[in-house]
């Protein structure tokens, strides 16, 4: 499979991933993910793979760290945060500018 029906079947997928990571930080779910922040104040532009462009965010949210999604090859971590109608977004962020929390 070519890197581009990769990446066209991944965004597909995109709002099941979305869903599925909601319901991971649900309490009743009994699952965790290791809470994390951007370093910083204000707000940056970083990656977003749903949209595949760059989204405005504010730095001292509140994400997860997706762990079962590699880092890519400019060395960033994929992050989760929850979003309006259900949907979270899906960020790319350096490693360097991650304020690693703990466990929800």
């Amino acid at each position: 499979m070519a890197d581009e029906d990769e990446e066209i079947e991944y965004f597909k997928n995109y709002y099941k991933l979305a869903n599925k990571m909601l319901n991971y930080i649900k309490p009743n779910k009994g699952g965790c993910l290791y809470t994390v922040k951007i370093k910083g104040s204000g707000s940056g532009f970083y990656w977003s793979l749903s949209d595949r462009s760059f989204l405005w965010i504010k730095k001292r949210a509140d994400f997860y760290w997706v762990s079962n999604v590699k880092k890519d090859d400019q060395g960033r971590y994929c992050l989760f945060t929850p979003h309006t109608f259900g949907i979270g977004v899906l960020l790319l962020v350096p490693e360097e500018e991650i304020e690693w929390i703990g466990l929800n």
